[in-house]
């Protein structure tokens, strides 16, 4: 599968749309599975684990599933839309509808860094950095993550940069 499938992409001449986040979907099955198997721990060793050991697995499914919602409905689901003819760009949520984040002209695409792992982000020129949205997959130091960065950068980067760089200079 294509990073272009994998993040939902949508090239058009003068628009393109993409979920950066929909890596997101195996940690939400992992989630659900540990829910699942905490849960079936809880219910047939509820005598043996006794008063801590439930306040634990009950605390693990809380946790799990709070964290899981909150991942589906503001993460997962989130599409960015570069929008050359509006000359803006768009965050859609299916719960929070559609919202201009910033002008075309005004983004700047630079690489954020957290945790060890490093991803491509975009805000708006000269306040980047106090505020900025995530556009690509996480990325790490392995071989199998360069070659998802080179894959990112060649099949979905390159485009957004040559739409920003379409546009007229601005009118003062």
């Amino acid at each position: 599968m294509s990073i272009k499938d994998k993040l939902r992409v949508e090239i058009e001449p003068e628009r393109i749309s993409l979920q950066p986040n929909r890596g997101l979907t195996s940690s939400l099955i992992w989630f659900a599975i540990t829910i699942i198997i905490t849960a079936v721990i809880w219910t047939i060793f509820h005598k043996q684990l006794g008063e801590g050991g439930e306040l634990l697995c009950i605390g693990i499914i809380i946790y799990l599933s709070i964290h899981g919602l909150i991942d589906y409905i503001f993460k997962l689901n989130v599409q960015y839309e570069f929008d050359r003819y509006a000359n803006a760009v768009y965050r859609k949520n299916p719960l929070f509808g559609k919202k201009q984040l910033m002008q075309l002209d005004e983004v700047v695409i630079f690489t954020n860094a957290d945790t060890g792992d490093w991803y491509y982000a975009m805000g708006i020129k000269k306040k980047q950095f106090l505020k900025n949205y995530k556009i690509s997959p996480r990325f790490g130091e392995g071989k199998v993550s360069k070659k998802l960065a080179f894959d990112y950068e060649d099949e979905v980067l390159v485009f957004i940069e040559e739409l920003i760089a379409k546009l007229p200079p601005r009118i003062r």
